[in-house]
């Protein structure tokens, strides 16, 4: 199927063409981990010059997106469970600052949505709903976040998880959600259990750094459980393949 490109217009720059093009590519997985992005086939395919597009490629490895290889270039990070562990244990301490930081802000009405969200995501669980499940994960901590004062790292979550859902395609091809794909439903209720928790230390009004602390452990706990076994799989698929 043919790549639909967008003109470029003064307020969407070349270099910004560049980037949300390549980007989408990879989001889209159009391009798999360890692939090389030539970067005079990308120019040419957007019809500008090699500049705008070696200026995407740089801000896209700043993002840890993209990589130089001495040999190939600029190519695809590779997505393998020790860069999954790594991007979640960075969600964990801005996920767990904004969960403590949001407390003081929280309103009745937020309770009550954050309680229905739960809800849905038990009955996604119960059919294995995965992108059910993740859907309403991210509308659980979305009515956290919009009550953080700090909007750079709501911001900073966002980019995060986008780059986190990359590697979980890679690393789980047919899986919306690699924790209760890989741990199965145990880890689900585990999940419901620690949103429960957030649940009542907002009524409880508990301190923000108890807050922190908690869900920031929890996060770190889950990522290190979902790690061990993602490994075990990739040693199993490795010696099956070399077998």
């Amino acid at each position: 199927m043919a790549k639909v490109v967008a003109p470029a217009t003064e307020a969407r720059s070349k270099q910004q063409l560049a980037y949300d093009y390549i980007k989408a590519g990879i989001d889209r997985g159009l391009y798999a981990p360890r692939q090389r992005l030539v970067i005079d086939t990308l120019a040419k395919e957007l019809s500008i010059s090699p500049v705008p597009v070696r200026e995407a490629i740089r801000r896209l490895e700043a993002e840890s997106l993209v990589i130089f290889s001495k040999n190939a270039g600029a190519i695809v990070a590779g997505a393998d469970p020790d860069l999954w562990a790594e991007q979640m244990e960075l969600l964990a301490l801005l996920e767990g600052y904004v969960t403590g930081a949001a407390a003081p802000r929280i309103t009745a009405g937020d309770i009550k949505q954050l309680q229905q969200i739960n809800k849905r995501m038990e009955e996604a669980l119960a059919t294995f709903d995965l992108a059910g499940w993740t859907n309403g994960n991210l509308d659980f901590h979305a009515v956290i976040n919009k009550r953080c004062p700090n909007e750079t790292i709501v911001e900073q979550i966002a980019q995060l998880r986008s780059r986190i859902g990359m590697i979980d395609r890679f690393i789980q091809p047919r899986a919306e959600a690699t924790i209760l794909h890989t741990l199965g439903k145990d880890s689900g209720r585990s999940t419901l259990r620690g949103h429960d928790w957030i649940i009542e230390a907002y009524i409880a009004k508990k301190p923000p750094a108890e807050i922190e602390a908690h869900v920031r452990n929890n996060i770190i706990s889950l990522t290190a459980e979902t790690h061990r076994s993602l490994v075990s799989n990739h040693d199993r698929r490795v010696s099956r393949s070399v077998g």
